[in-house]
């Protein structure tokens, strides 16, 4: 018998710097793994994160999720990030590099503690036009 899923995906967007960093490297080093990612006075993006929940369609409402809930969720958690120097003002990255990886592995972890009623299921980071970060759970 098949199983009936239902997705959403909304996009956010926010903005952020960071620097790539590590104190175990040399600054050479640091230069030739991260890059222009090492500039010593940070970088910054403009971030859209594609937010992908599933669940089941509410009988009642014909939805998975209320998309305003959704939004005060997702808001909260980027609010937390928005006009930051990550690796400077966000504990998280204090201890872990701000990648496009770390952030949006952060960002999975805080909207799986948060989120309720629906199942996280996928999440898409764009740093640039040209390059994105995915990450989702396989069971």
């Amino acid at each position: 018998m098949e199983k009936e899923v239902c997705t959403l995906t909304r996009v956010y967007r926010f903005s952020a710097a960071h620097r790539l960093h590590s104190p175990r490297y040399s600054d050479e080093e640091n230069r030739r793994i991260f890059g222009k990612c090492n500039n010593p006075k940070g970088h910054g993006h403009d971030y859209y994160i594609e937010v992908t929940v599933t669940g089941n369609i509410d009988s009642e409402t014909g939805m998975i999720v209320s998309v305003d809930y959704l939004d005060r969720v997702v808001k909260e958690i980027i609010d937390e990030l928005d006009h930051k120097r990550l690796d400077i003002e966000v504990p998280y990255f204090m201890e872990f590099q701000p990648s496009g990886e770390n952030i949006v592995k952060y960002l999975w972890l805080q909207l799986e503690q948060r989120i309720k009623g629906v199942k996280l299921f996928h999440l898409k980071l764009w740093e640039t036009r040209d390059n994105y970060f995915e990450f989702f759970k396989e069971e």
